[in-house]
């Protein structure tokens, strides 16, 4: 198959690519804040408990994996700067400072409502 023949399927399989070989936090803008996220280190972050896991398990794929990683947030030491540093720039995925997406979501609703 000729593949210039579909050129909008090379530039999604060129931005799949780009994307995926970009860090985690890289210097798009956040679209909620339009707020650079800090360089990915903040100090608080060297005492995290997440430090002695793999990243994976705060990335959970189901509820199950989401509590788990709420246990280890419970115990962390920095949990409160993590769930603000995820509220702030609006990390939309994973488990931060014990929270979910959903979680974060609501209380940046609430927040919304408060201010009001």
């Amino acid at each position: 198959m000729n593949q210039t023949a579909n050129p909008q399927s090379q530039t999604q399989t060129q931005t799949q690519t780009q994307t995926q070989s970009q860090p985690h936090t890289d210097s798009k803008l956040s679209p909620s804040t339009n707020q650079r996220p800090p360089e990915t280190t903040q100090p608080w972050m060297a005492d995290g408990l997440c430090r002695n896991y793999t990243p994976g398990i705060f990335f959970p794929s189901d509820g199950v994996g989401v509590d788990k990683a709420r246990r280890i947030c419970a115990e962390c030491p920095v949990k409160d700067d993590c769930a603000e540093y995820a509220l702030t720039y609006r990390i939309e995925h994973g488990v931060w400072g014990g929270t979910s997406e959903r979680e974060r979501r609501r209380i940046l609703h609430d927040r919304r409502l408060a201010a009001t």
